[in-house]
């Protein structure tokens, strides 16, 4: 099934220069233990930056904050934020505020709207979730898929699953309508405590998690995420 024809509506950008998504995109947003945020906002490479206003989250602050200094390369976090990395075949979306379940919807649909205006072929979510199942101790990472063919070895979540997440249950209704090829990599977690990553809530071990995640058998889109600097982030919801 092909993608919507129709034109996507954008807020004025900071940044107006010739940016174009790349075919596969990784999306990290304020999940319950900021897993999938904090692993994407560290990611140490030269980037090329999109900011996107969203009239509804023009009130919002940031969910995950940095410690360090500003590199003068670089532009400040933002609550919707794209990068290209000028060295790698892909880009990332960062939703880096806490939603109100009332403007998930504003979210997601701006996220379909640039990733089929530039025709993505593969969105890659990287979620924490609380789950109702029982987690086999052996396994780390779950990987449910919609509109394409899996990318790791991983266990998917039961169908049946409960969720309170409502981010992203309007994402995978959205992902459907669009006909969106998304992969979501999800990992059992609990609510994370303000500050940076720590063993004590779980929030490291999810980073770690998220770290190793291997989705090609050769350690590739390993070697992209790495490396990485949970402390220098601090969650500020």
């Amino acid at each position: 099934m092909p993608y919507s024809n129709r034109v996507a509506q954008f807020e004025p950008l900071e940044d107006t220069g010739e940016f174009k998504l790349r075919k596969t995109v990784f999306l990290g947003y304020t999940d319950i233990a900021a897993g999938g945020i904090r692993a994407l906002l560290g990611i140490n490479m030269r980037k090329e930056f999109l900011t996107i206003n969203i009239p509804e989250l023009r009130d919002n602050n940031l969910g995950v904050e940095s410690l360090e200094t500003l590199d003068p390369r670089d532009q400040p976090y933002a609550p919707f934020q794209v990068w290209n990395l000028k060295y790698e075949q892909f880009s990332v979306i960062l939703v880096n505020t806490k939603l109100k379940s009332d403007r998930c919807h504003f979210v997601c649909s701006k996220i379909m709207d640039i990733c089929t205006k530039w025709c993505v072929d593969k969105l890659i979510v990287l979620s924490a979730l609380r789950v109702d199942i029982a987690i086999n101790d052996d396994t780390k990472i779950y990987e449910n898929v919609i509109n394409d063919m899996p990318l790791t070895n991983c266990p998917e979540l039961p169908g049946d699953t409960s969720m309170n997440d409502p981010f992203l249950s309007t994402l995978i209704q959205m992902v459907q309508v669009e006909y969106v090829p998304t992969c979501f990599l999800i990992i059992p977690a609990h609510r994370a405590c303000l500050g940076e990553a720590r063993e004590t809530d779980g929030s490291k071990q999810v980073n770690d998690h998220f770290e190793h995640v291997d989705t090609d058998g050769t350690g590739r889109v390993r070697a992209h995420l790495l490396p990485y600097n949970t402390c220098t982030q601090s969650l500020s919801w």
